[in-house]
């Protein structure tokens, strides 16, 4: 659109200098030639009024504007062109991508707000949904081959089939990523897994972050965590009618939390993720509660005015999101990929190589992929809480490999019901049915098979032998 505009507005002097000689009675065609005539300064005759004069004297003001906009367009599109014969060389657009830009170094190339095509081996969009979206479509047949990170808030990341295709949402991202920093197993074992969890808002932060803490926050067989939500819960409830299947409770507050002051001190975390209103959201909170610390999910400098006190942990959830590392989660989808191939290499007749990892993984629908994350997502958590107790993960006891095998067939639960799975017999003997989003599995640890058990146990070998 700018550019557009700044094309409009070369074109000014003309329009008043055909104006202006038309009125002195010249035709229309040497009125144009005249009015050209003032951007290269060869009209050299009198002027017959006010307006062609205006025109003289701005018509190569234009002129040089013009060839500043082409040396820049040509000066851009080879300092892209020589960015691209690099290895690793990156593309960004939209309105936030210079954060991105700047940590991309050398690599980054400057795909601008006006999405115009460059050549890249990988390409992040961060623009609107619309413009990520016609971008790639207008560009499909040029982006084969390439890595595309697609900022998406509206569709699931497993909903993609394309292995090259990568959605994040920061949202998404962020919720991830402040469950890890946060280690809420510490206070869960502190309690006896027995706990409470405060969230002061919900939208897209809330839902992700809770999806994520239904994921990862699996400490122990009999936990009981409560999630208390204060905000409108319609959406996340409608879309995941098996979240009564997890054995965690959701509960969504209509009633302001101020009328819930006891739950609040009583739980042992409390995490405001409102973002409209959020410095006073945040004093009051100090100022009605005891509680001792207060989780703050903020994307401006506000409410970091009151972290002098104490009692605030701030997480800059929009500026951890857009760091490069996890945008692209490379290191998360490489552990996926590996164990993805270490599975093949054993139940499929793979062989352990590079090229089958990548075919291997290309084979996999987007569910069973975004499944395989999930797994390498958790199994951070999973290192964590052996560090905590003081196991080693290369010698496991058999007490211990039970437990762990419980808790990850809880995770594959939990990754199945959010996503609307639920326990049924698909019959012909089959174990599941992906159509109809059923599974025989779907039931609690005790009441799996012995050799659906050793599976199990199976997976965190394997889990434990992928670095």
């Amino acid at each position: 659109m700018k550019k557009v505009l700044r094309s409009c507005l070369l074109g000014i002097p003309l329009i008043i200098a055909v104006a202006g000689f038309m009125l002195a009675g010249e035709v229309f065609g040497d009125a144009v030639f005249y009015g050209l005539c003032m951007y290269g300064m060869e009209y050299q005759d009198p002027t017959p009024n006010l307006l062609t004069e205006i025109a003289r004297w701005i018509a190569p003001l234009a002129t040089l504007s013009g060839m500043l906009m082409l040396f820049s367009a040509v000066r851009y599109r080879i300092r892209a062109f020589v960015r691209y014969l690099r290895q690793q060389s990156v593309a960004v657009y939209g309105p936030e991508r210079k954060e991105v830009l700047a940590q991309l170094g050398a690599k980054g190339i400057d795909g601008r707000e006006d999405f115009s095509f460059v050549r890249a081996q990988s390409y992040i969009l961060m623009g609107s949904e619309e413009e990520n979206f016609l971008f790639y479509q207008k560009n499909r047949a040029a982006l084969a081959g390439a890595a595309v990170y697609f900022q998406c808030r509206s569709l699931p990341a497993q909903s993609v089939a394309d292995a090259k295709l990568r959605l994040f949402c920061p949202e998404e991202t962020a919720a991830r990523l402040f469950w890890k920093q946060r280690e809420l197993y510490r206070d869960s074992a502190a309690c006896g897994h027995q706990m409470k969890v405060v969230f002061i808002g919900c939208g897209i932060l809330g839902e992700q972050l809770l999806t994520y803490a239904l994921q990862n926050n699996i400490f122990d067989p009999n936990q009981h965590i409560e999630y208390h939500i204060f905000g409108d819960g319609r959406h996340f409830l409608g879309v995941h009618p098996e979240l009564s299947a997890i054995s965690d409770p959701v509960i969504f507050h209509g009633e302001p939390w101020y009328g819930q002051i006891p739950l609040l001190e009583e739980a042992k975390a409390v995490i405001v993720l409102a973002q409209k209103g959020q410095m006073g959201t945040v004093q009051d909170l100090l100022a009605a509660t005891l509680c001792q610390k207060i989780d703050v999910f903020t994307a401006n400098e506000m409410p970091k005015l009151l972290e002098s006190q104490g009692r605030l942990r701030i997480f800059d959830w929009k500026g951890e999101a857009q760091k490069l590392p996890y945008i692209l989660s490379d290191t998360l989808f490489e552990r996926a990929k590996r164990i993805n191939l270490r599975y093949a290499v054993l139940y499929g007749g793979a062989a352990d190589t590079e090229a089958d990892k990548e075919e291997q993984w290309a084979k996999l629908d987007g569910f069973t992929r975004y499944s395989n994350i999930s797994a390498a997502d958790y199994h951070e958590v999973r290192l964590k809480m052996l560090a905590a107790v003081g196991e080693d993960p290369e010698h496991l006891g058999a007490d211990c490999l039970e437990a762990l095998s419980e808790l990850e067939h809880i995770r594959w639960c939990r990754y199945h019901q959010l996503n609307n799975w639920r326990c049924g017999q698909p019959g012909d003997g089959r174990h599941k049915d992906a159509a109809r989003r059923i599974h025989t599995d779907l039931v609690p640890y005790e009441a799996l098979s012995d050799g659906e058990k050793e599976k199990d146990r199976e997976n965190i070998r394997i889990l434990l032998s992928v670095e």
